[in-house]
């Protein structure tokens, strides 16, 4: 069997909010997500099935993926969908909460992505951690 791209997105869609994505049709969702994904599996190097393997017509990996492995690609999307932000020269936009009429400033509003961007990444990293020894046995370390 195969896993569409599709079953990866939505195991990524809950791990953020972007309203923006919610304007957009599943073709342009799509073009937008799939560089996400692409450059997650480059990070995935442990993963036990060849993500190499891939249906691009069909927008599918040729290999059944767990829900283990699924979702340590959603979680390394999340990464790459928040890396970008860092880098962003809009970012220097102050917001302001109408509610509270308070100004928060733009550094902190880097220091904050940034603090999720490492959160995320480190969510990434124990999971692929624990993917990657839980099959191991004891004598599989001598």
């Amino acid at each position: 069997m195969s896993t569409p791209f599709s079953n990866v997105y939505s195991y990524f869609m809950p791990k953020i909010e972007d309203y923006n994505f919610l304007q957009l049709n599943k073709e342009d969702l799509e073009i937008i997500l799939e560089p996400l994904l692409l450059t997650s599996i480059i990070k995935f190097k442990k993963c036990k099935k060849d993500l190499s393997k891939r249906d691009n017509v069909n927008k599918s990996f040729v290999e059944d993926l767990s829900d283990e492995e699924t979702n340590i690609l959603a979680q390394l999307m999340t990464v790459e969908y928040l890396t970008p932000k860092l880098l962003t020269a809009d970012l220097v936009e102050q917001q302001v909460s109408t509610n509270e009429y308070k100004t928060y400033s733009q550094a902190n509003h880097i220091k904050e992505i940034k603090s999720l961007r490492d959160m995320m990444q480190y969510e990434a990293s124990k999971l692929i951690t624990s993917y990657t020894y839980s099959e191991n046995k004891m004598s599989d370390f001598r």
